[in-house]
């Protein structure tokens, strides 16, 4: 029984030990993880700090092979090829599959005559050739998803409010946007964000941290099924609203839709397939891809009215300001009523423009 007790308490300060190693590791002082303070300094080209962080990731999660492979990028960036090339055997070592990024990234052209290089490639082709060895085939599916709610301060549920359908972007979740609608400071208005329905799992693990998208990119589906998975996901978001509007105390008024990059390109998708159902639409610095067919459904904003609010940031490094110019000419093209306003910043509204929209908002909404 002393032994055991012993064992117990070795075992419980093993624990604590690494727990407390891990937190500190995964929540420095800005209370980021080590991966996405080297995804921002990435954002702002700054290579050397990115590859410092990206070090330091890889060195702690090595199964994160991906990371690998952009800290190889970082280091090509800094003219070390000879880093860039002992991590991407690395990578290969830890099976690392990705073939083309290897062969088609022009950053790693020059190292195609390093001898190291065919072994990689080697490594990186054989971990594909285990992938494929089980063929796989994909069918919808029907499942349980989830939505947040963010309900106004003061709230009583035998009043009736506006209802505001928000969408997070690409490896993000509900609480981020829903903080952010906390600044709009409407007190009259019920917020609801579905959770993109597809789990970005290596992001996940690597980063501890819950990451989503509606593009299904770990599914590696074939090119063939983007619209349909496009569909899937707008069909996701949209019933989302249904449900919205028949179990929480709302008015019968149309909702707005507001999305953030990839969420801004499915608010695009799904206010020009549904315009009927909403008052207006937001999309902060959207991507546009051309299997949301928005191009095409836009003259059913102009047969009904539809007014969008678009805005992106002239240094977004996601999301080129280039896309916002072009969509905005779409827009004017197809003679579609809208407000298109740039801001000076990245990727994510600035202040500026988070007022902007509070105020389009609360015209189309509330007036």
């Amino acid at each position: 029984m002393e032994n055991i007790l012993k064992f117990a308490i070795i075992a419980l300060f093993v624990v604590a030990f690494r727990g407390q190693a891990l937190a500190q590791y995964t929540a420095p002082a800005d209370k980021r993880s080590t991966r996405e303070r080297a995804e921002e300094q990435l954002r702002n080209k700054n290579y050397a700090a990115a590859a410092e962080l990206l070090n330091e990731w890889t060195q702690a999660v090595p199964r994160d092979v991906g990371s690998a492979v952009i800290l190889a990028r970082c280091y090509m960036y800094l003219n070390k090829p000879d880093s860039a090339m002992k991590t991407l055997f690395k990578a290969g070592e830890l099976g690392c599959g990705d073939v083309s990024a290897l062969v088609s990234d022009s950053l790693f052209v020059s190292l195609k005559k390093r001898r190291l290089y065919d072994t990689t490639l080697m490594l990186f082709r054989r971990n594909a050739d285990i992938a494929d060895d089980f063929p796989q085939k994909i069918i919808p599916q029907k499942r349980l998803g989830r939505y947040r709610i963010l309900y106004p301060p003061n709230y009583d549920e035998r009043r009736k409010y506006h209802l505001i359908l928000i969408l997070h972007g690409n490896g993000q979740e509900p609480s981020i946007m829903l903080r952010w609608a906390k600044t709009l400071n409407f007190d009259n208005a019920i917020f609801v964000c579905p959770e993109a329905p597809y789990t970005k799992f290596r992001e996940t693990a690597s980063t501890f941290a819950l990451k989503l998208s509606a593009a299904a990119e770990d599914l590696a589906a074939p090119d063939s099924l983007k619209d349909d998975i496009v569909s899937y996901s707008a069909d996701w978001y949209y019933s989302v609203l249904e449900d919205a509007r028949a179990s929480l105390p709302v008015k019968n008024s149309l909702p707005v839709i507001i999305g953030f990059s990839q969420g801004g390109f499915y608010t695009g998708v799904i206010v020009t397939r549904h315009p009927e159902s909403f008052a207006g639409a937001v999309m902060m610095c959207a991507s546009i891809y051309s299997e949301g067919k928005i191009a095409e459904n836009l003259p059913n904003l102009f047969k009904y009215g539809v007014e969008l609010f678009v805005t992106h940031g002239t240094e977004d490094p996601t999301v080129p300001y280039q896309t916002a110019e072009l969509f905005q000419n779409l827009l004017e093209n197809n003679k579609i009523n809208h407000v298109f306003f740039p801001f000076k910043g990245g990727h994510w509204p600035s202040e500026e423009a988070t007022r902007r929209i509070a105020e389009w908002t609360q015209r189309h909404l509330f007036d």
